[in-house]
């Protein structure tokens, strides 16, 4: 599996990536008309798992070439798999090792691009006003008083 721009520049955020898959072919079983690489890590943290559809776009008796469009997260190394008929194959490609060259002319399918450049909620910013936050840790604080004095109350009881 292999990396390349639709212009042959060096790739840039935003921009879409080609995957380029050569896979040897068998005359007795032809090769499907698509196949599909699913991304499941990013420099080997678990992801949102993404589907990158891939299409036949050059194939005989002795392998084939599938090639589709993938809109990297950020330039890193991508894992996941790749499935092909009902061959699934571990796979990796780097956006930062590109080979030279444009990639395969013609209509591509292409994967959903994600936008990440929205900030992460967090939890403490939901809990902006001050008042909402001295509210739950006084709740707090009074739950843990709460169980203090009854675990207390069980330890003086004769028995």
């Amino acid at each position: 599996m292999t990396l390349q721009t639709r212009d042959g520049q060096p790739w840039s955020a935003g921009k879409p990536v080609t995957l380029v898959v050569l896979v040897a072919g068998n005359a007795a079983v032809p090769l499907p008309s698509t196949a599909q690489a699913v991304v499941m890590q990013t420099d080997g943290d678990r992801t949102k798992c993404l589907g990158v559809p891939l299409k036949l776009v050059q194939g005989d008796a002795s392998g084939g070439l599938y090639a589709g469009l993938f809109f990297p997260f950020r330039p890193a190394r991508y894992d996941g798999k790749l499935v092909i008929g009902g061959d699934i194959q571990d796979v990796t490609f780097d956006v930062n090792q590109m080979v030279a060259g444009a990639a395969p002319a013609g209509e591509l399918p292409a994967a959903d691009p994600i936008d990440t450049a929205a900030p992460v909620p967090l939890f403490v910013d939901a809990l902006e006003p001050p008042a909402v936050r001295v509210a739950l840790l006084t709740s707090g604080a009074l739950a843990m008083l709460a169980l203090l004095y009854s675990r207390q109350r069980r330890v003086r009881r004769p028995a």
